[in-house]
């Protein structure tokens, strides 16, 4: 009975306050917590953010102008079978006067020191062999461009939307890390009540302090990431300022579903780096194709009309023409198409390898 009341006696002495060490960070003020991040400008939906990427990506428009670059080359190449068509006009002032001889009349006419000369030439390569695989691989070129269009437009619209749910991911862990460093300062501040009551150590005010500072910190650690990935978004929309927020999206995106090996088969069928890849391989092996008719025999039809005036001793009529056909076949070219032949072989090797390496990365 003696010890309950000694015990009871104890249990109530009133509580001495504990003063803080003169030297203590616990006689500090606590910063006040980070502020949430007002919002910069109005909420950019991931639809209306790839439809902007798809009109101002500057990386997208230099595919396209590739695209019109490969279909430019097919005019290129159905010029060289095309017939070609030059003038060219001549007005001479000499130094001296002419002379003309009318040997039939046997008299001598003096035509000044001008003359005034004209021609017009007609060229055609009637046959040329080159010109069939050049044609043929002009005409892929432009698939082949189309193709990397497509994948490069898919890469920038995959980059768009994870960048976009990555910034939604660092905005909610940010409003997170804000919440957790308010309830921590909540404790921080009753933890230092507590021990100025007598009640806790120092050491347990300190560690509520120290994880409150923590908490503070990396809650501004949250939002500048989140700043940041809306700084990578603009870089990929080609926006020259942040004065939008995320938001998730009202519906989720499709998934894919399907066994792992059929989805693997089918990228390989349907991918467009693939199909450019396989392209680029018939373009390589047309390559052997104009090596070996680098062999063959080329006809050209020529055709020149020409305007003398005054008439020059050698004809007798101003206007001249004369046509011609002319067979041209290679015997020997310091040994060039050898090496065609040989680079040929290259470029195709070239091309399988980086076949197999496009479905390497894509397996």
């Amino acid at each position: 009975m003696i010890a309950l009341l000694l015990l009871a006696q104890t249990a109530l002495q009133p509580v001495r306050p504990v003063e803080p060490p003169a030297q203590s960070s616990i006689r500090d003020p606590l910063p006040d917590p980070v502020p949430q991040a007002a919002p910069e400008g109005p909420v950019l939906p991931l639809a209306e953010a790839l439809a902007e990427m798809r009109r101002q990506s500057p990386d997208l428009a230099v595919a396209l102008e590739r695209v019109t670059q490969a279909q430019n080359n097919v005019q290129r190449a159905w010029a060289t079978v095309k017939p070609t068509l030059t003038a060219t006009g001549t007005l001479t002032h000499n130094s001296y006067s002419g002379a003309y001889i009318d040997y039939s009349r046997l008299s001598i006419t003096d035509t000044g020191p001008n003359t005034q000369q004209g021609t017009l030439s007609f060229n055609w390569n009637i046959f040329n062999l080159r010109a069939l695989p050049a044609l043929q691989s002009a005409y892929q070129q432009v698939d082949v461009a189309r193709l990397t269009e497509t994948q490069q437009r898919r890469e920038l619209l995959l980059s768009v939307a994870s960048t976009y749910y990555a910034g939604l991911a660092l905005k909610e862990l940010a409003a997170v890390a804000a919440r957790q460093a308010k309830a921590t300062r909540d404790h921080a501040v009753e933890a230092q009540a507590r021990y100025e009551a007598g009640l806790v150590q120092l050491s347990a005010a300190l560690r509520a302090r120290i994880d409150y500072l923590r908490a503070d910190q990396e809650t501004r650690r949250a939002q500048f990431n989140y700043a940041g990935s809306k700084s990578q978004l603009a870089a990929l929309l080609d926006r020259r300022d942040t004065a939008f927020e995320l938001a998730p999206p009202a519906q989720p995106p499709d998934e894919i579903r399907g066994a792992f090996k059929d989805l693997i088969a089918r990228a390989l069928e349907v991918r467009p780096e693939m199909a450019a890849a396989r392209a680029n391989e018939e373009i390589a092996a047309r390559l052997k194709t104009d090596a070996w008719a680098q062999f063959l025999p080329t006809l050209a039809l020529t055709a020149n009309a020409r305007y003398n005036h005054p008439v020059q001793a050698s004809t007798i009529d101003q206007s001249t023409w004369a046509v011609a056909l002319a067979i041209t076949l290679p015997l020997y070219d310091g040994g060039f198409r050898y090496v065609a032949l040989k680079d040929a072989d290259s470029q195709m090797r070239q091309a399988r390898a980086q076949t197999r390496g496009e479905a390497a990365r894509i397996e």
